[in-house]
């Protein structure tokens, strides 16, 4: 598994998802933000994902 940032691709909060690839992570981001959507239902295409390195930080670091 590895840390991703799921970003919208137009503007929006970005996630920060642990999965196996970034189509995962893309995928489960989608799945929880239409859980409790009514009118607009988002897309994976709408999203992209970038791996986080966890292994860069050198100190303890809080992603939010």
């Amino acid at each position: 598994m590895k840390i991703y940032e799921v970003i919208p691709k137009i503007s929006g909060r970005s996630h920060v998802v642990i999965a196996r690839n970034e189509e995962e992570a893309i995928e489960a981001t989608v799945k929880h933000l239409n859980q409790f959507q009514t009118f607009h239902l988002f897309k994976t295409s709408e999203f992209c994902a970038s791996d986080i390195g966890a292994d860069k930080f050198s100190e303890p670091t809080i992603i939010d």
